[in-house]
């Protein structure tokens, strides 16, 4: 059977040496931060080192949920295509055959989805059922909306009226579950918006205050300013990540 070429979803699409830049800029703004801080460019070096594979390691991690974020947003379209082609008397083949076209011209050819629903066809054509296809689709997103409408989709294969009126049931129940998460989402934006900018409102005062002159920042920069600045630094940090996992909302 030919390949549709689909990338993994577990592996990050981001170029390797996108990731590398990614990491130097990271780096790099490391060490100017820990300078203000610190006022040590040993110190500022050193401690900024585990900021290049943590920034690697995010900027993997964003782009493998960007890319799930958006195959959720095609599934749910492909969804409500393969529910009207169903709803019009079409068979589950066609549906899917349907789907895929209607897939290409939402998201081009080359959409993850358009390639999902192009393989699901073509491994019907070689034997294996719509339902093990879309199992395998599932698995290998590894999104539960997905998982969902498979294993939904497989005790209802080929039952005729009965597996169209499931399926659209399916189809709005799941559309809605996507769309609230997706209101969630906007709605906790403005959450994150403020966590970042509470990240970056101490590193704005110490800047300011550091290149005032005079005596001002003196003490900071004493062993136990240092080991202040530290304890404050661990703290900001626990801060953003407990931050973002409260908005960060599952339904």
């Amino acid at each position: 059977m030919e390949s549709t070429g689909v990338a993994p979803y577990d592996r990050s699409t981001l170029a390797v040496v996108w990731r590398i830049l990614i990491g130097i800029a990271a780096y790099l703004a490391a060490v100017g931060v820990f300078w203000l801080f610190y006022r040590h460019i040993f110190i500022a070096v050193v401690f900024a080192l585990p900021v290049f594979p943590a920034a690697v390691n995010i900027s993997i991690s964003h782009t493998k949920a960007a890319r799930l974020k958006k195959l959720l947003g095609q599934f749910q379209s492909m969804l409500e295509s393969l529910t009207v082609s169903l709803q019009a008397g079409n068979t589950e083949l066609t549906a899917f055959e349907n789907a895929h076209e209607d897939m290409k011209l939402m998201y081009s050819e080359e959409s993850d989805i358009a390639k999902e629903t192009q393989q699901i066809v073509a491994k019907f054509n070689h034997g294996i059922s719509i339902g093990e296809a879309l199992t395998d689709f599932a698995n290998r997103s590894g999104l539960e909306d997905i998982k969902l409408f498979a294993m939904i989709f497989m005790s209802v294969e080929g039952k005729g009226d009965k597996a169209r009126e499931i399926v659209t049931r399916t189809q709005k129940v799941l559309s809605d579950k996507i769309s609230i998460q997706a209101e969630i989402k906007t709605l906790s934006s403005g959450a994150v918006m403020e966590i970042n900018v509470m990240v970056f409102i101490p590193i704005l005062i110490v800047a300011v205050m550091g290149f005032m002159g005079g005596e001002l920042m003196e003490g900071l920069f004493t062993f136990g300013g240092r080991i202040a600045s530290t304890v404050a630094i661990l703290m900001f940090i626990g801060a953003y990540f407990l931050g973002k996992k409260i908005a960060d909302i599952k339904v």
